[in-house]
This record gives C-alpha cells, structure tokens and sequence, in this order.
C-alpha cells in the first residue's frame, strides 16, 4: 500500500504544474477601473478557461478517482473570490454584494473560509432543471468543492483531490451542493479513502464543516442555512453520482453560447480548447487578457472590519428542537501587537 501511495503521489503532483495564472488589474481593489481578475493559461502559454477548459478528472490517473479542483478562496482567508460565470474565458474575480466587495466573516473561533473552498470545472449546477435527489433547480455555478486538506492552498490552484463525501447545502430554494475532499497526495500518504477514515483521523472535522455552512451568512442578518438529508455528509458515491449528474449538465451547456434567463443572469461558454460551437481563438483569448489593466503587484487595503470576529450565541431551543437560531453580533478587531511592557 506505500508503494502505492509513493507512485501515486509523484502521479499527481505535476498536476497544478500544468497550468498558470495570469493576474490583471489590483487586488482588492473597489474600483471597477483596476477589478482584480485572474486569467489561466497552459503550459504552453495558450489562455484557457478554468471553467471549460481544465478537465474534470486529471490525465495522470486513468482510473478517474482523481478530480481536478480550481481552488478559489484559500483555507483562513475572507475574500469572496469565486469563477465568473459571464466573462469571457471566466477568469476568478472578487464576488461583490451592495456594490463592494465581498468578504467572508471570521466567525469565532474560525478565520475566513474553514477549508480551501472552490469548484470542479466542468460541472454545472443547472438552474433550469431540478436535480433527482433534492427536487430542486441548481445554483447556477460549478459545483463547489470544499478541501480540508493540512494545508492552505492559493488562489488558482488546480489541485487533484480524492472525493469524501458531499453535503447538500439549500439555498434560496437552490441546491447548492458541497462536495467535501482531500487534495490526493494527502490522502494518500495518511490513507484516507473514506469519511470513516477521515473521522477517525480527525474527529469533529466535519462537524466544524458542517456548522460553518450552516451559519456563515448569518453575521450579514441573514438566516442559517438548510440541508436536505438533515444536514448528514453523504458518502462518496453520492458524491460521484452528483459530480456526473452536473458533468453532464457541462457537456449540455457548452455548445450552447446565448444562455441566459431571467434572474440566472447569462453564462458565458468560451472556450479555448474544446472545439464545441462556442471555441474561440487562441488570439482573442489573449485580446482579451491583454485588454484588461495591467497587473498591480501592490495591493489594496483592506476595509477595517475584515479581521473582526462574529460571535454567534446559539439559543436553548436550538439544543432541544435540532432547529439552528443564533443571534449574531459583532465586536470589535481583537489586534494582537507584541508592545514592550504591554500584555
């Protein structure tokens, strides 16, 4: 089994080598004239479409028990990046809510995002149609993917990942599936295959994942989220079966080069390499890079309330009925500054 494990570890770290990120525009940044956006090309310098472009499964690995994850928001941070859906060759950008950008709160004991958060490319969550197992229409993106590896991963990364388990997160009447993994080379040196062995490896994990989904968007006024399937993370072949559910709904979509609809906004399709009705030119992708900003290395600052905790006080009936109600409130940055003479 460690023989195993050694190859394919080598199998798969080449993997994220495989593609690169090219940044335009200033992190951070609230001004529409600098929009931070980052762009991926191959190796081979050619700009491709995280969404369409980077397979679903990695090449190393035949037995499609690898998937390729774009990771989005790093594990700890607070900045909403996400992939866009209407861009053209759908570079990651900042997600902006009431006409600034989005951060995610830091709710106590947590900072930011509790694992490395992204998307399977490939996937779609159709909004059109409902899907089998929750009767209900999908979120309009890829399908999220929540990584809860060792370590945090950067922004743009495409990491192979090995599948665990998935939570069906509902949203606003949507399904909003989470698919929860472990990038593979982790998975395989601490033999974890299932989420029996993730629990025994680490118990309360996917507690803490659990709850974090449920009450992140509280601290904005908003309620907690609901699960189907009473919030239990399903086992793999769920998993499976939902990832191919929406890699279908992909290969529907990406001949399709008009989609819109109301309140779904218009998805964007282009694509380098895929050869469907919707590929464009290697040179107009570039156009498109190149017409952007150029790159600024310095980043914006922050807002103030970025690094303050949210509390969440959970109520007496939350325990009794199973039913989550919390009362969020925020305090005030806790700043640690190591001062001679100050405790």
């Amino acid at each position: 089994m460690k023989i195993y494990s050694f190859f394919l570890c080598l199998a798969i770290s080449s993997c994220s080598c495989q593609y690169q990120t090219v940044a335009r525009g200033k992190k951070y940044s609230e001004a529409s004239s600098s929009e931070y956006k980052l762009y991926f090309q191959d190796d081979q310098g050619n700009i491709v479409s995280p969404w369409h472009d980077v397979p679903l499964f990695t090449q190393t690995d035949q037995s499609n028990q690898t998937y390729n994850m774009i990771v989005e928001i790093p594990r700890f941070s607070q900045a909403k990046f996400e992939i866009h859906r209407e861009h053209l060759m759908n570079p990651i950008v900042q997600d902006i809510e009431d006409a600034h950008l989005r951060y995610l709160p830091n709710l106590f004991p947590w900072h930011g995002q509790v694992c490395n958060y992204g998307a399977f490319p490939q996937t779609w969550e159709n909004p059109f149609h409902e899907d089998e197992w929750t009767g209900l229409k999908g979120d309009k993106d890829p399908i999220d993917v929540c990584e809860i590896g060792s370590k945090p991963e950067p922004t743009g990364t495409v990491l192979p990942v090995k599948i665990l388990g998935i939570l069906a997160l509902i949203d606003g009447g949507e399904t909003d599936w989470k698919v929860i993994v472990m990038n593979s080379k982790e998975a395989a040196e601490k033999n974890i295959n299932t989420l029996d062995d993730l629990g025994e490896k680490y118990p309360g994990l996917l507690e803490s994942v659990r709850k974090f989904f449920r009450v992140y968007k509280v601290p904005s006024g908003k309620p907690e989220n609901k699960f189907a399937y009473n919030g239990e993370v399903k086992d793999k072949a769920l998993a499976e079966a939902v990832i191919s559910f929406t890699h279908k709904a992909w290969k529907e979509m990406i001949n399709n080069c008009s989609i819109s609809g109301e309140d779904v906004g218009s998805f964007n399709t282009g694509n380098t390499q895929q050869g469907s009705a919707c590929t464009v030119g290697r040179e107009e992708a570039r156009g498109e890079v190149d017409r952007q900003p150029l790159y600024d290395p310095v980043e914006a600052k922050l807002p103030d309330t970025v690094n303050e905790w949210s509390f969440l006080q959970s109520s007496a009936s939350r325990r009794t009925r199973g039913a989550g109600i919390f009362q969020a409130f925020s305090l005030a940055v806790l700043v640690v500054t190591l001062l001679g003479g100050f405790l």
